[in-house]
């Protein structure tokens, strides 16, 4: 267990994660879709390293093939975060440009809206009706957004990896995979227990946070995602070319 532990705090962070719960824990804050975007985090989590540690165990491959699993893993992790690299470049300069282009036809459309909401006031749902309007719907689509968005990484592999190795019993590895699954949900953990024990200092780090976020967000995101494909691309195809020999 204890080799396993670094490899799932590494895992653990992940700063795509954090920013998409602390958008939930902003302000207006929404803890229920905070706990949904948990939910779908940690089924995940813990499903996929319960599936995985069971798949290693029964398997009981050969060092050579184990090798080689781990370098496609890393290959396949590596091109999919340079896809994403490439998206982010695409999409940050079209969401740069795109506030320019409508800033003119806000400011008109502002003084509209300001005499149609005065008109609307009066029969306007209250906000507990509009939290009712997102309703189950919304609270599964964000539980979905945590599902996709912690798929296993290749350090939660090679931690579940380790602990399979490990042959310990059933119960130290059951518990040795919960707290694995903890460490790598840290960055989602960590802001809904301060938010629930001091809800009024963190929504001012969060607001002060999320301001940050929406000027260097996409820069953060492309970089971290392009130097984490090179890594685990060119990681993946050297164990490639040497697992044969």
């Amino acid at each position: 267990m204890t080799s396993a532990l670094p490899l799932a705090i590494v895992a653990g962070i992940y700063p795509l994660g954090l920013a998409i719960v602390v958008r939930y824990l902003g302000d207006p804050p929404s803890l229920r879709h905070a706990f949904a975007y948990l939910g779908g985090a940690a089924t995940v989590t813990v499903g996929a390293g319960v599936a995985i540690v069971v798949t290693l165990r029964l398997a009981e491959l050969p060092g050579r093939q184990e090798r080689t699993l781990s370098a496609g893993l890393q290959t396949f992790l590596g091109a999919a975060l340079l896809l994403l690299a490439l998206w982010v470049a695409r999409h940050r300069a079209t969401a740069i440009h795109r506030p320019s282009r409508g800033a003119e036809a806000a400011s008109q459309e502002a003084d509209r809206s300001d005499r149609s909401d005065r008109s609307d006031a009066a029969r306007a749902p209250t906000p507990q009706e509009n939290v009712g309007g997102l309703g189950a719907a919304g609270t599964r689509t964000i539980f979905l957004v945590g599902v996709t968005t912690y798929l296993p990484s290749a350090f939660y592999i090679a931690a579940l990896r380790n602990l399979a190795e490990a042959h310990s019993g059933v119960g130290i590895t059951i518990l040795s995979m919960f707290v694995c699954a903890a460490l790598v949900l840290l960055m989602v953990e960590l802001p809904i227990a301060l938010r629930l024990l001091a809800p009024r200092q963190t929504g001012r780090i969060l607001a002060a946070y999320n301001a940050w976020m929406n000027r260097h967000g996409w820069n953060i995101v492309l970089l971290i995602a392009t130097a984490s494909g090179l890594y685990f691309l060119a990681n993946g195809v050297v164990e490639l070319l040497t697992s044969g020999q």
